[in-house]
């Protein structure tokens, strides 16, 4: 049960989303993370459509927060930035900033820690595996990513779409 699909930044981009979740579903995730900046509540709609319960944080860009929540309850848990948590076993924190996860990843106790904010891939192998999976959304970037992680192994597949 170490299946954990990571992904942030997705900025109200649906088609990238539906495509995320179709990627996630068929991968067979048994958890999946969001680092924040949704944006808006209307992208619980596809969201929805995931296999795997959802835990997130809040962005920098998700502003009406109370709404967010009310949009994702039935099937996902929306948190305050950072969020701790254990999930069958795994110790695992998620942020939107890459400061809270460098300074996380010097500390022990974490299997993973995951972020997002600067919409570039990133994937640190040390005491905790530390993973940016990009942006979802490709706005900045022009390349939509997710990562795939499979946690007891250290193996992370960044998933282009």
């Amino acid at each position: 049960m170490d299946r954990v699909a990571v992904v942030a930044d997705s900025h109200d981009n649906l088609r990238m989303i539906e495509r995320a979740v179709d990627v996630i579903n068929e991968w067979g995730a048994h958890l999946v993370l969001h680092a924040g900046d949704y944006v808006a509540p209307f992208t619980a709609r596809a969201f929805a459509k995931l296999r795997a319960p959802l835990r997130g944080v809040f962005g920098n860009n998700d502003g009406d927060r109370a709404a967010l929540i009310q949009a994702f309850a039935p099937f996902a848990e929306l948190h305050s930035d950072p969020y701790r948590f254990t999930f069958e076993g795994l110790s695992i924190l998620i942020t939107h900033k890459p400061r809270l996860a460098r300074e996380a990843a010097t500390a022990t106790g974490y299997d993973l820690i995951a972020f997002g904010h600067d919409h570039h891939v990133r994937v640190e192998h040390g005491e905790s595996l530390v993973i940016c999976p990009g942006e979802l959304g490709g706005w900045v970037t022009g390349r939509p990513s997710l990562a795939l992680v499979e946690v007891t192994v250290g193996n992370v597949d960044i998933e282009y779409l």
